[in-house]
């Protein structure tokens, strides 16, 4: 019987070496607990990216800063994580909705350095409008493409320096999707919601890993 099992292990030492990431169908949304229209952006942005993803078979993880869950006007999300606790190294992507917040919301350090850890390992990333500040920050969209609300004064936000604006839509630029336009910002400017195309945009990102 020893030698059985040392032959069996033997053999098994010998088979070609595959990399299986348990995470890689896992995307890790987070979630800003600010917001000008709560109630929208769960609904319009969070909720459509989760089912979004859901539907295309990837398991969504929701992170925010205090972990609790959210709600606002009967629509409830259940969150998984908070936002210090998590690594990268459990999951496949990373995704940023906008959120809409108020004026001067500051950018947490650990979701920049998600960001920059996902970038490193060629993880997908998105995110929508306002959130695009963590991907400048991050130094992830340098030399890159990206949308956004209107063209960035770079002077006054350098970390956009050597980034490139295509406009208002959705870009993918590698790994890296991002949309100028959310539900509010449609909302009130009448303008198509970003959202589904950043979804759609990420999932290819996704598929392309596979």
């Amino acid at each position: 019987m020893k030698k059985l099992v040392i032959a069996i292990l033997a053999a098994l030492l010998m088979l070609p070496s595959v990399s299986v990431l348990a995470d890689d169908n896992t995307v890790l949304l987070f979630v800003r607990e600010d917001s000008r229209d709560w109630k929208l952006m769960l609904e319009d942005e969070v909720l459509v990216l989760k089912n979004m993803l859901e539907a295309e078979g990837y398991k969504v993880d929701i992170a925010t800063n205090d972990g609790a869950d959210l709600s606002a006007e009967g629509v409830e999300v259940a969150v998984d994580h908070r936002i210090a606790d998590v690594s990268m190294d459990d999951f496949g992507a990373i995704a940023i909705p906008c959120m809409a917040p108020s004026a001067g919301y500051e950018l947490e350090s650990k979701v920049i350095s998600l960001i920059q850890a996902a970038n490193a390992a060629g993880k997908p990333i998105a995110a929508s409008r306002g959130s695009i500040d963590y991907l400048a920050e991050a130094g992830v969209l340098e030399d890159r493409r990206f949308a956004a609300a209107s063209p960035v004064d770079v002077e006054e936000q350098p970390s956009f320096r050597d980034a490139i604006f295509t406009g208002t839509g959705t870009e993918r630029d590698g790994i890296v999707s991002t949309t100028g336009v959310c539900p509010l910002a449609a909302k009130n400017r009448n303008l198509p919601d970003g959202t589904p195309d950043l979804a759609r945009s990420l999932i290819e990102s996704l598929k392309s890993r596979s």
